[in-house]
């Protein structure tokens, strides 16, 4: 976390890096322009194992029970035949943990350092056995203890949606970070009442981005007028007439063939609770028309922890059913801060986290993509029902906190960041975003619930998400690609 008065050259000397390796690792828009509160990334020296000092009045089931490990894991990493004796000044490894060493600067308290390294302050002064965290000097050196990374990185796969309008945005962002993405969908195909898709111009040329990269292409047929946004009149009309329905599939599946789609992704909103049935019949059919021509059936979702079959937005999707019909869902945990406020997290982990064992505990978790919102809003204040956010990206959020001297704060409940600042016409507003900390929360979720992979939404394909977004997902995940 970037401290008062920090500069590039100053964390370089810190953490016993390069500026030019900080710079390679976060991409900094301005290399000039930190914030107090931002969260940056450090490269990592080559992990050495952690050794512990052994001090009177320890155990090894007191160092156990510190360090989250077992007496016997302590024991084996020691070759300690008798577990009840350990005698002061041993040196013990500690399984499953590294150490790196920091050299105390003027200013520094225990209490920034621990921060700093995200590890328990308690955790620090024991492996150092300090006696008075007061009293630290500048010059003296701490072992900075780091659980090891983690273990036998998990296959994942990946998608992610792309807009029609600006494709060579979108060369030039996946020269970036096109290995991290396995299925890439092109927003949007609107279907019309008569049951044709809407098809861009652009089309053959996204593709053909898509595949240099060994990205599989999917389009996005959407419910989507311009008068009403996502239209529930527009999907029942197309889910409900059994012509109207069968002549959207063949146009679906005729898209498909004649751009050389891999499959058909799906982003039916806003549809009507008491239309469940409808779109339940529609996506089966449609899946078993794909899969019978060789092409897979994805569809998008909004969010929700338990069935609300009579809710709005949510009420038509019956993860059960749908769940045992597709290939793929995309899971749209994001949008709990939407523009209408009030501000707060886009996807607070706790609800994030209902919503993921809600849906793992109706389909198989090999089916289930967790979206990640790569973008931020950015709302006025006070909150009224006419105010309205505003989309801001994840690189200029940090140029505008440093513009109005903002500081950013975290919201260890929610793992987001967020900061307020006050504009030259004498508004203030709140910010709310996505950064290292947020994603790798979230990532873990993933892991946890051994999904099938992650997903990303963002408004456009140029700048898309952040540089740092990749080395996180890269140091927990492997994501997997196919050959196009």
């Amino acid at each position: 976390m970037v401290q008062p008065g920090d500069t590039l050259y100053r964390i370089a000397q810190r953490f016993g890096t390069t500026v030019a390796a900080l710079q390679e690792l976060n991409r900094f828009p301005n290399p000039d322009q930190l914030v107090i509160g931002q969260a940056i990334l450090i490269p990592s020296p080559a992990a050495t194992p952690l050794q512990y000092t052994v001090v009177r009045g320890d155990t090894l089931y007191l160092l156990a029970q510190t360090f989250d490990t077992t007496v016997a894991a302590i024991a084996q990493a020691n070759n300690i035949v008798d577990p009840n004796r350990i005698n002061v000044g041993d040196r013990l490894f500690i399984p499953g943990w590294s150490q790196q060493t920091y050299t105390v600067h003027s200013g520094d308290t225990l209490y920034q350092i621990a921060n700093n390294f995200g590890i328990p302050l308690n955790l620090l002064i024991k492996t150092n056995n300090i006696t008075n965290p007061s009293l630290i000097y500048p010059g003296q050196i701490l072992i900075i203890p780091q659980r090891g990374t983690v273990p036998d990185r998990q296959d994942i796969e990946t998608m992610a949606y792309f807009q029609l309008t600006n494709l060579s945005g979108l060369e030039r962002s996946l020269a970036e970070m096109g290995q991290y993405i396995t299925y890439g969908v092109m927003f949007q195909y609107p279907v019309t009442p008569q049951g044709t898709v809407t098809v861009s111009a652009n089309t053959a040329r996204a593709v053909d981005i898509l595949r240099r990269f060994n990205i599989r292409p999917l389009p996005s047929v959407t419910n989507w007028t311009q008068n009403v946004g996502f239209d529930p009149d527009l999907a029942r009309t197309v889910m409900g007439d059994d012509a109207i329905r069968g002549q959207t599939i063949a146009n679906i599946l005729a898209l498909v063939q004649q751009y050389g789609f891999v499959g058909i992704n799906i982003d039916f909103e806003n549809m009507y609770p008491e239309d469940r049935t409808l779109y339940n019949n529609f996506i089966r059919e449609l899946a078993e028309t794909m899969r019978a021509n060789g092409y897979i059936t994805t569809i998008a979702v909004a969010p929700k922890a338990r069935d609300f079959p009579n809710a709005p937005w949510v009420g038509a999707f019956d993860y059960a059913t749908l769940g045992s019909i597709v290939d793929i869902m995309f899971i749209m945990t994001y949008e709990w801060g939407w523009v209408g406020g009030p501000p707060m997290a886009i996807a607070p982990l706790p609800q994030v986290r209902q919503v993921i064992q809600y849906a793992a505990s109706q389909m198989p978790p090999i089916k289930i993509i967790q979206g990640v919102p790569l973008y931020g809003y950015d709302w006025p204040l006070p909150d009224t029902p006419e105010s309205q956010a505003s989309a801001v990206s994840l690189n200029n959020v940090y140029t505008i906190a440093y513009q109005y001297g903002a500081v950013i704060q975290y919201d260890q409940v929610a793992q987001s960041p967020w900061f307020r600042y006050t504009n030259e016409q004498g508004t203030e507003h709140e910010v709310w975003f996505e950064d290292a900390r947020s994603v790798r929360a979230k990532y873990l979720l993933a892991r946890e619930f051994n999904l099938r992979g992650v997903g990303y939404w963002g408004y456009v394909n140029e700048p898309f998400g952040f540089p740092q977004n990749w080395p996180i997902l890269a140091e927990i995940f492997n994501v997997v690609k196919y050959s196009s």
